[in-house]
């Protein structure tokens, strides 16, 4: 089942996307979400600088900006309604995409990308990042999150 109430609305995007191309969206707006709420709200500015740098993300391209920004919108709601449950929902969709390294791959790539979009990473979004390799088992120093061993 799809993280979004979108794909139950939008008949088109379950006609058109594979379950799998939907497991990635999923988890491409879980970790954009994440990220944007790493320090525990969105403000109105971090929101705007949110949806620009989606829309920006070549990921994303596939599926219809679109159609991902009201993805995150939804999400975005579901947080402020229900942070565990959202959290919980986000984490599972993240984690469908394990053992799928080339997707899960893409979307830590865009997660840092987003964590990124206002100069800089801060430790909230690093955590949030880890958290994220975590989930997918991924290696964290593939994405420069942490030095490999041995490295200074």
């Amino acid at each position: 089942m799809s993280l979004n109430p979108i794909h139950a609305a939008r008949a088109r995007i379950s006609e058109t996307w594979t379950p799998a191309q939907l497991d990635q969206l999923d988890a491409l707006v879980a970790v954009c979400a994440l990220v944007a709420r790493a320090d525990g709200w969105v403000t109105p500015e971090e929101r705007a600088r949110m949806l620009e740098r989606m829309r920006g993300l070549a990921a994303l391209a596939v599926f219809g900006v679109d159609d991902a920004l009201e993805a995150f919108e939804a999400l975005e709601r579901r947080f402020e309604q229900d942070p565990e449950g959202a959290q919980f929902e986000a984490e599972m969709a993240i984690r469908r995409l394990r053992g799928r390294d080339d997707a899960a791959r893409a979307v830590v790539n865009a997660a840092c990308v987003v964590a990124t979009s206002d100069g800089g990473l801060d430790a909230e979004e690093r955590d949030v990042l880890l958290r994220i390799c975590g989930l997918l088992s991924l290696s964290p120093v593939q994405f420069d999150l942490i030095a490999e061993r041995g490295r200074r």
